[in-house]
């Protein structure tokens, strides 16, 4: 029998990437035995809003960000997909393209819970993914689990034992508006991108925007945009009859 191979999958907007991220994912694989950590940006997610940096820019910075780290690599696997991307989706084509003897380790916050409970696709995520979860607090980290194992008992779910932290993107851009030092707080690399393009010296519009995710999970870093629900059949049943009236 193969031994499966553990592959930590990191999602989000990085809108830039900041040092929390670094370190959960580094945590995350020192702890969890993760042969590496693919990094995600989203490509165009469902819901947009407004600040968001190009793809292409959000990319390159964190490509930039992680080429210090042997464990680490950047995907272009949302940023060269047309249309809206889910991240359902991404793990699909990642299952595929690892092949099975890889297990997905789906790096997160712990708001990825409530998330899940409202998803009607749940179980077929939840067949993809083993789900590692950076909590709020590491107080009560322990109870947490137990609590979120008995209310998504299909899932699969660890700890990352992370030291929680407030700094956020959105923290980041708004130092860089006030004229701040990023330093130690952004990775040297992408700080040297941000500073050489001045990125983020302004608010980004919302038609400039091109990505941005369904729900950010503050604490750790992701951004987790699930997948389209399934439709109801009167859902189904009202699309049929505007396609027969629009023939007609």
């Amino acid at each position: 029998m193969k031994t499966m191979t553990e592959i930590g999958v990191m999602g989000g907007t990085f809108n830039p990437m900041h040092i929390r991220e670094l370190a959960v994912a580094q945590f995350a694989q020192e702890q969890h035995g993760l042969e590496k950590v693919i990094f995600v940006p989203n490509g165009t997610p469902p819901h947009k809003k407004t600040d968001v940096l190009d793809r292409e820019s959000r990319f390159e910075m964190v490509e930039a960000g992680v080429k210090d780290n042997p464990f680490f690599e950047a995907s272009r696997i949302e940023i060269d997909r047309p249309g809206i991307t889910w991240t359902i989706d991404t793990l699909k084509q990642l299952k595929k393209k690892l092949g099975k003897t890889v297990r997905l380790n789906f790096i997160c916050g712990e708001d990825v819970i409530d998330n899940l409970l409202r998803y009607d696709r749940r179980a077929e995520f939840l067949a993809l993914v083993r789900l590692l979860i950076s909590p709020r607090s590491s107080e009560d980290a322990q109870k947490a689990l137990v609590t979120w194992r008995e209310t998504l008992p299909e899932a699969q779910i660890e700890l990352i034992d992370c030291p929680p932290s407030g700094i956020s993107s959105t923290i980041v851009r708004k130092w860089i508006r006030a004229g701040k030092s990023i330093r130690y707080v952004v990775p040297a690399a992408v700080v040297e991108i941000i500073e050489r393009k001045g990125h983020y010296k302004e608010v980004i519009s919302a038609e400039k925007s091109e990505a941005i995710s369904a729900a950010g999970i503050a604490v750790v870093i992701t951004s987790f945009k699930l997948g389209p629900r399934k439709r109801t059949a009167t859902e189904r049943k009202n699309s049929t009859h505007g396609k027969n009236d629009s023939a007609a």
